[in-house]
């Protein structure tokens, strides 16, 4: 009878604990304490696993562990076997990527020629070997030690933000020249061995090749992306895999003709953001619609649900534009979240603007949309909608806000989130002060007030004034990089005539 009863109150104590604390978080803590153990069996399979589809790797190398994991592959620290016998220091170490079964030959045939092309020189990943057996393919790259970004990113002074960023830049500029966009800048993607100052930038397989801007054919949807459906987070993103995802061109037959895109209305509902306590919250926004319009480059659409927060079933039956969209959220530029076809190497220009932004205000990552919308939300608060709108009619698109948007200091932003946090209140309250002046935009304080200054450009820069222990040239060199238009975004090859990186 006594077990009975114990068992009733076990069952009653489990219940309120599922109603106080919620099922999952009990089965996410069951979870945490198998998962340690279950991850490393999990890997080690894996690897035995690549060892038997891939006898001549097991010959050569020795794979010790798994050191990343990305949608389209997997990336395993290894040595060579005859130095098995030779400490860890005086081995040399490879990264051996594992590329999944389900990618379409021509997209591991262009990365590979990607990384002999053009690896090997201004801080680009180069391959040693590529070796494969059926449907099993790994790339065999140099490996250097490095870490998180998010480890490092609020502890960067401004000689070492000038060297990371310069290195970075010479890398584009240097991919740039081939005619190729990377379009997956990313700090993940390139490693920093901070104690030996060596820079690699790596994971071309969402690299495209330039098209002549008036012939331009809209890419078709890869054959990877519709064969893989297994999505698997990278290890240091905190976007979610499904934000990620691409459209580059690999079919072999011959192509349609080029058919002009419509031009596009892109509806944001409220926008906001919120600063309290020096923390940054980016606000999601709902709604979204498509109108139909005039050719590519005009601003004005035809139809009368253009701007109505809806679209009519004209509308609605249209094919939607197809455009490259590859690349990781929060990084996606302007062009590329308004589907614009013709894409430019300015995408990593304003990807590599986002890691400056990241590093000047010690926040990783910098946005946090979860869908195209929210995020050009968020690009209407950092840069004012009027600038987003300017962007979008360039490009024939047109972006509807329900509010307008002045923008945000950079500068400011970039201060107010690096400040240190508020002190406990003092004992005895200090004495009472005059109410600082308030800005007649935002009705905030002048030192919480973060509106842009519109009696200078922020492209202007002092050369003698430091903000948040950075140069100003810092913030001037951000702005230009996280341009909205796409036309007038500052190159790589200029961007290393920058004052900020030419001070090097």
């Amino acid at each position: 009878m006594s077990r009975i009863r114990g068992i009733e109150v076990k069952v009653q104590k489990e219940i309120l604990q599922t109603r106080k604390y919620g099922l999952n978080e009990i089965l996410k803590k069951k979870n945490e304490d198998l998962s340690s153990n279950s991850k490393d069996d999990v890997e080690k399979q894996q690897i035995t696993d690549l060892l038997y589809k891939l006898p001549k790797l097991d010959k050569i190398f020795e794979v010790h562990r798994k050191i990343g994991e990305g949608t389209f592959s997997s990336v395993y620290l290894g040595s060579l076997r005859q130095h098995s016998t030779l400490p860890d220091s005086e081995k040399r170490w490879f990264a051996i990527k594992h590329l999944v079964p389900t990618a379409h030959p021509a997209r591991i045939e262009h990365e590979l020629r990607c990384l002999q092309d053009m690896g090997g020189k201004d801080n680009v990943i180069g391959v040693e070997l590529c070796l494969r057996h059926l449907d099993t393919i790994v790339f065999i790259m140099p490996y250097i030690p490095h870490r998180k970004f998010s480890e490092y990113v609020s502890d960067m002074d401004a000689a070492e933000l000038r060297e990371y960023m310069r290195a970075l830049v010479v890398a584009l500029r240097h991919v740039h020249s081939f005619g190729v966009i990377h379009r997956d800048v990313k700090p993940s993607n390139f490693l920093y061995d901070r104690d030996n100052r060596r820079y690699l930038l790596v994971d071309f397989g969402l690299a495209q090749r330039l098209c002549p801007p008036a012939e331009a054919v809209e890419p078709a949807p890869p054959p990877a992306h519709l064969n893989n459906t297994r999505k698997r987070p990278r290890e240091e993103d905190d976007s979610s895999p499904e934000a990620k995802r691409a459209a580059l061109d690999l079919t072999v037959g011959p192509k349609e003709p080029p058919v002009p895109a419509p031009s596009r209305t892109v509806v944001l509902s409220k926008t906001a953001i919120g600063l309290a306590n020096a923390s940054k919250a980016w606000t999601g926004v709902n709604g979204g619609g498509v109108g139909s319009g005039a050719a590519a480059g005009a601003c004005a659409c035809a139809c009368a649900c253009a701007g109505a927060g809806g679209v009519c079933s004209a509308c609605a039956a249209r094919p939607p534009p197809r455009a490259p969209r590859a690349g990781t959220q929060g990084f996606r530029p302007p062009e590329v979240l308004l589907k614009y076809p013709h894409q430019t190497t300015a995408v990593d220009m304003w990807a590599c603007g986002v890691v400056l932004a990241s590093a000047l205000s010690a926040r990783y990552p910098f946005f946090r949309a979860a869908d195209d919308v929210s995020a050009l939300a968020e690009l209407a608060d950092l840069v004012g909608s009027a600038a987003l709108q300017r962007a979008a009619g360039s490009l024939g698109r047109r972006v509807v806000t329900s509010s307008h948007r002045r923008g945000l200091c950079l500068r400011k932003l970039c201060a107010r989130l690096r400040q240190p946090p508020p002190a406990a209140p003092a004992a005895h309250p200090p004495a009472a002060h005059p109410p600082a002046a308030a800005c007649p935009r935002c009705r905030l304080p002048d030192t919480q007030c973060l509106c842009k200054d519109d009696t200078k450009r922020e492209e202007d820069f002092d050369p003698h004034a430091f903000v948040a222990g950075f140069p100003d040239s810092a913030f001037s060199l951000a702005a230009r990089l996280l341009d909205p238009n796409p036309r007038t975004r500052i190159s790589a090859a200029d961007a290393l005539h920058h004052p900020f990186l030419s001070a090097c």
